[in-house]
């Protein structure tokens, strides 16, 4: 069987990020052709792939020309309404996949038939993303909660930042770095948005520039916990890298990263209530729908139980390490999207054979 692959390979986003492991593990148990959205060589080739099962990745507009015997939109969605003329587009695909049950429920109580709706979930790479080696004669140093994420509404990165500044302060040998650039705003500038919160006194909030994957999983495992108090994830990449650091992450009771994030594995915040979703940057027009805001007063008690109890947190994190190590690579992924595609084989065959006699 050949799979063709259309995504966004070349991009610095996590659709592309999600497209170029995918594809790769994908690749080690099948045939894969990748192809970008767009481009000169992209209508020959899925000409060529008509007979064959095409899977779109990205952003729900770009799956619209899909053209294959089999068509599969594998996407990521965040809020519990999908505007209608989204919908039609994902109506016209003959099958989706999303990488959480959660996300596989939105997608039903939007109207989409529940036998076309599959969970192929996503993944991280375990040797690049791995724990430290710990030195006996490691320096110290500050302990550091790390927030990775681009700056927008959904991340609740300003309420991280309002939490941060009232549970810890100035002498506490406590920091919080950020890895939260936004390259969809070309003047966005994290300090002068930092600045405009109009912070008390408080421990050092630390800005992180851009990081190629590598570098990214080195801050990692330079940091201690990771945290996010998110209003909601498709999936939840950064939470996931950071458990295959061995870093346990606090994130919000809510949404895709329930996959694979509980109170064994680290900690959770407790959700105040649902909210309207309220974005006009990334999500204009709508309706979209509510997601969660977490308690923000629950997320200071467990910032600040991670930074007194070490030992509860080193439990988590190998548990962290464990758990995705064992279950959640990207090779786990492709295993699941395999055994979905060899379904669609047999169910075809069986059709084209025809009733027995």
């Amino acid at each position: 069987m050949t799979i063709t692959i259309v995504g966004q390979w070349s991009d610095d986003n996590s659709w592309a990020l999600h497209a170029r492991q995918f594809a790769a593990a994908l690749g080690r148990v099948e045939e894969v052709v990748s192809v970008p959205y767009g481009g000169p060589a992209r209508h020959a080739v899925l000409s060529a792939a008509e007979s064959g099962v095409v899977i779109g990745m990205g952003p729900i507009e770009a799956m619209s020309g899909l053209v294959g015997r089999h068509r599969i939109g594998f996407m990521v969605w965040e809020t519990t309404v999908i505007p209608e003329e989204k919908l039609h587009g994902l109506k016209a695909l003959d099958e989706i996949w999303v990488p959480s049950h959660w996300g596989r429920g939105v997608l039903i109580a939007n109207g989409l038939p529940a036998d076309r709706v599959h969970v192929v979930p996503e993944g991280v790479d375990p040797a690049v993303f791995r724990p430290a080696e710990r030195s006996p004669d490691q320096a110290p140093r500050p302990f550091r909660f790390l927030c990775v994420g681009k700056w927008e509404v959904r991340k609740g990165i300003d309420d991280l930042a309002r939490a941060f500044a009232s549970a810890f302060a100035p002498h506490e040998p406590v920091e919080l770095i950020l890895h939260c650039h936004n390259p969809y705003l070309p003047d966005f500038d994290i300090g002068s948005t930092i600045a405009r919160l109009a912070l008390p006194a408080h421990a050092p909030i630390r800005p992180s520039p851009p990081l190629p994957l590598r570098d990214l999983a080195a801050l990692y495992r330079a940091c201690d916990v990771l945290v996010l108090p998110t209003k909601a994830e498709g999936w939840g990449l950064p939470i996931i890298e950071a458990m295959a650091c061995g870093i346990p992450a606090i994130a919000t009771n809510y949404s895709g990263h329930n996959m694979f994030l509980d109170d064994r594995n680290g900690y959770l915040v407790d959700v105040e209530r649902m909210i309207p979703v309220d974005d006009p940057l990334f999500y204009p027009g709508g309706p979209y729908g509510v997601w969660a805001q977490p308690d923000l007063q629950h997320l200071r008690v467990l910032m600040r139980r991670a930074y007194a109890d070490a030992d509860e947190r080193c439990a988590k994190g190998l548990q962290a390490r464990r758990d995705v190590a064992g279950k959640w690579t990207w090779d786990d992924a492709a295993r699941v999207a395999h055994r979905r595609l060899q379904q669609v084989q047999a169910l075809e065959t069986s059709a084209a054979v025809g009733p027995q006699m």
